[in-house]
């Protein structure tokens, strides 16, 4: 008997459990009274045992202040728009019809498409259940679209994978609360959401959808959205499994790759470039522009990834990625340029200078952008703040460095000696071609001349030079 009974009071502690950990997840952001995106979603995932796969169970309610009908709403499957799962919520609350529900996919950063019967071939599928209008019981001006729907073989969608035992999927949403509709077709035109993300115009949210894995033999009724509460078994940020190592650069692999290269050549190769060139060595400028043509190579493939990103230029960062990589031209050849009038002239001339302050700007340029990239993909503040920490340390110290540098410059020259670390009045000489060696004079002089030539050219001519 008493084991009856401890067995009984197992399972009754089993079927609590699984209760439980069956539960809806839920995630809201609040934000009507600030004008900011107001929105709740609630899931469950349902193992279906004729097709052996998960159905998910999504249920949206969607606030519109004042009943306005301008804006719309989405969240979807996945971290970005490419590949994502997205229902977009729009309507009229004043209309007869009801609030609208479009469900669309995106290739990239572009405008997303309504799906297709090509796109549920593998055997996914969608059932919209419910979409109406209610009041808010606080405030009749306010009022919520919500929707209820069936996701069959989700993860059959041909887009980011979706996993019905992921402890951190990922899941995305974005809203547009300016744009004004001449009429609301399923397939209506969206204006573009905010660049910025977190309370702007998107973000993410990380979903441990194991935790609402329903196994019971009976399909489940729609989740019903529990007011008041912000989050079940969802997280802002994704967990540690799926923020690190190979997890990390699978998603979306052209952003990351996109994003090390520009790294890579702005905080790496191309300061390295400034300190060779500044080093006093016997081959600097040999080490200059091969370091320089690393890093545009770096530059230029990242651009590349970029174009393929995003088509539609309209964001700070892209444009000031642009005009970058069309410098990069232009000071390839004023470097040349000046390199060769000051083997003939021996002293600068408008090329030098130009070629100088360009140089500057490209650098700062470059660290710029990898700091509003980071903003613009929506990373957190840490990071951001990380980011600029690297960024500014690195300008003071190369800053640092080239003024010491400098300052033995001048101390060479008081005391009659060969300067060999560089012109004296370029503190921040970034992308400088201004040194005279190259292969064929290094091949043809001896190292003391050779010291001689890069001595001339590190410091101005008193006078007018002399005529071959």
């Amino acid at each position: 008997m008493k084991f009856g009974a401890l067995f009984s009071l197992a399972a009754s502690i089993l079927s609590l459990s699984h209760l439980v950990f069956s539960e809806p997840i839920q995630y809201c952001k609040y934000g009507a009274e600030t004008n900011e995106i107001d929105f709740c979603m609630s899931l469950l995932t349902h193992y279906n045992a004729s097709t052996s796969a998960h159905d998910l169970f999504l249920t949206m309610s969607v606030t519109r202040p004042n009943s306005t009908a301008i804006g719309w709403t989405a969240i979807g499957l996945g971290e970005v728009m490419e590949g994502a799962l997205m229902f977009i919520i729009y309507g009229d609350p004043l209309a007869s019809k009801q609030p609208v529900i479009s469900i669309r996919k995106s290739i990239g950063h572009v405008q997303p498409t309504l799906i297709t019967d090509e796109d549920m071939k593998k055997g996914a599928d969608l059932r919209l259940l419910r979409a109406d209008w209610q009041e808010s019981p606080s405030d009749p001006r306010t009022v919520s679209a919500v929707t209820s729907l069936i996701c069959y073989s989700c993860h059959l969608f041909p887009g980011t994978e979706i996993s019905s035992t992921s402890k951190s999927q990922p899941w995305l949403w974005a809203w547009n609360n300016k744009q004004e509709f001449d009429d609301f077709p399923y397939d209506a035109h969206l204006k573009m959401h905010a660049h910025h993300a977190g309370a702007g115009g998107w973000g993410n949210f990380y979903v441990d959808m194991s935790r609402s894995l329903n196994t019971w033999e009976s399909p489940p009724s729609p989740p019903s959205i529990i007011y008041g509460i912000q989050a079940i078994g969802v997280s802002e940020s994704p967990s540690r499994s799926a923020a690190y190592g190979i997890a990390w650069l699978k998603n979306n692999p052209i952003l990351h790759v996109h994003g090390i290269l520009m790294g890579i050549a702005f905080l790496f190769v191309f300061p390295l470039g400034v300190l060779a060139m500044r080093s006093g060595r016997m081959k600097a400028f040999k080490y200059h522009w091969v370091l320089q043509l690393v890093a545009s190579g770096f530059t230029v493939a990242g651009f590349v990834l970029g174009l393929v990103l995003g088509r539609k230029i309209d964001t700070f960062h892209q444009i000031l990625g642009i005009t970058l990589v069309a410098c990069l031209g232009l000071q390839s050849i004023l470097g040349w340029r000046h390199h060769m009038v000051f083997i003939r002239l021996r002293r600068r001339t408008w090329l030098s200078h130009s070629h100088i302050y360009l140089g500057r700007f490209m650098m700062v340029g470059g660290w710029t952008n990898l700091v509003t990239g980071l903003i613009l993909r929506g990373y957190s503040r840490l990071s951001v703040g990380i980011m600029g920490l690297i960024v500014g340390s690195e300008a003071v110290g190369l800053t640092a460095w080239l003024t010491w540098k400098r300052i033995q410059a001048a101390r060479a020259e008081r005391m009659n000696k060969p300067n060999l670390v560089g012109h004296k009045d370029d503190v921040t000489n970034y992308f400088a071609l201004d040194d005279l060696d190259d292969d064929e004079e290094e091949e043809e002089e001896d190292a003391s001349s050779s010291e001689t030539l890069q001595d001339e050219e590190s410091k101005p001519m008193m006078g007018k030079p002399e005529k071959a």
